[in-house]
């Protein structure tokens, strides 16, 4: 485990949070009448609630639908967490591990999945505000506005980035080392004799594509191989984008003799088309993944990948978010969990070059 050096500086937090009298004065009303836009009342004008909801952007302020609740501190036994996805493997491993250091150290948590919708995420932060969560574990959805996350941290709600890091963004992150494990596993392929390596999988939009999609370019980059655009295939995450993706890549090159994969979920659909095709993973083709989900020691052939344990993101994260619920004006760190290559069958020398 490491951390990245000084990268950013910290955002200072408010001492205190936003308000009802905050509110009222900066939309210039009384503080009823900001007590009645909350409760969605019909008798402010439009132009009043228009003026009220913009103070509250302004201001930062949380409105907590329970009342008693406003009078209370935010609950830092109170972990609010949001993921990518439920469905995904990974992001369930890293959900599960979350959970067990919450369990062990009597915290509770309440999770979601943004489902990669920035409206969906910000509602879900609001929702969470609203019932004084101690802070967050996120892993933004693409698009993701870095001045928005910095006006929750500013509002008083430590907040940790997970598996994604938004550019420019002056926030604590828990992220792989995606360019270095990226990186080895292509070199691993060009050792092999591999010279036509094509990249399958992911977003463009999010940060660890870019990084892994780096690491593949300084690998061939070094080893003085040019790849056309073509065998790089950006695409959404899924067994049906190993599918698409395999067929993408070798309708324009037939000869492509390796794939490295986004994820280990996106390896087994490239393993799935690629056996329809008649093609022989290990043999015909070399498949490596990353992440190193539960099965991919299983598949037949097994799969080699790059491994990011999920219970160091956990662990990490976790560590980070209590360091700043106690110490708001803690330097804000970038943590890089280690990514390792692991060998197996999938990504065997080709027959022949061409």
């Amino acid at each position: 485990m490491r951390d990245v050096a000084n990268w950013n500086v910290p955002i200072p937090l408010l001492n205190k949070q936003a308000t009802l009298h905050d509110v009222a004065r900066a939309a210039g009303v009384s503080k009823s009448t900001v007590s009645l836009v909350l409760q969605g009342r019909s008798s402010v004008s439009a132009k009043t609630r228009d003026q009220v909801l913009a103070a509250i952007e302004s201001t930062g302020y949380v409105y907590n639908r329970k009342a008693a609740a406003l009078r209370q501190a935010q609950r830092n036994d109170l972990i609010g967490v949001i993921v990518n996805e439920l469905n995904t493997p990974y992001s369930g491993e890293v959900l599960s591990q979350i959970e067990k250091v919450c369990f062990q150290q009597n915290l509770v948590l309440m999770f979601a999945s943004s489902s990669d919708l920035c409206e969906k995420q910000e509602r879900l932060v609001q929702l969470y505000m609203e019932h004084k969560v101690g802070g967050f574990i996120l892993c933004p959805a693409p698009y993701t506005d870095r001045t928005w996350l910095e006006r929750i941290w500013s509002s008083g709600f430590p907040l940790v980035q997970i598996m994604r890091e938004v550019s420019f963004s002056q926030l604590p992150v828990v992220i792989a080392d995606n360019r270095q494990g990226a990186y080895e596993a292509v070199k691993h392929l060009i050792q092999l004799g591999h010279q036509k390596i094509a990249f399958v999988g992911g977003s463009e939009e999010i940060s660890d594509y870019q990084e892994r999609l780096a690491g593949y370019m300084t690998a061939l980059n070094e080893a003085g191989i040019r790849v056309p655009a073509q065998y790089i295939c950006p695409i959404p995450q899924s067994r049906q984008a190993g599918r698409d993706g395999l067929k993408t890549v070798l309708a324009y090159d037939s000869r492509i003799s390796a794939v490295f994969c986004f994820s280990d979920l996106v390896a087994y659909g490239v393993f799935s088309m690629a056996r329809e095709m008649g093609i022989q993973i290990g043999k015909d083709l070399a498949v490596v993944g990353f992440d190193d989900l539960e099965d991919s020691h299983i598949t037949h052939p097994a799969l080699t990948t790059v491994r990011v344990e999920a219970n160091q993101y956990a662990i990490e994260a976790m560590n980070l978010l209590r360091v700043y619920q106690h110490d708001r004006q803690a330097p804000v760190v970038r943590r890089v969990v280690p990514a390792r290559l692991i060998i197996r069958e999938s990504c065997g020398a080709p027959q022949q070059f061409v």
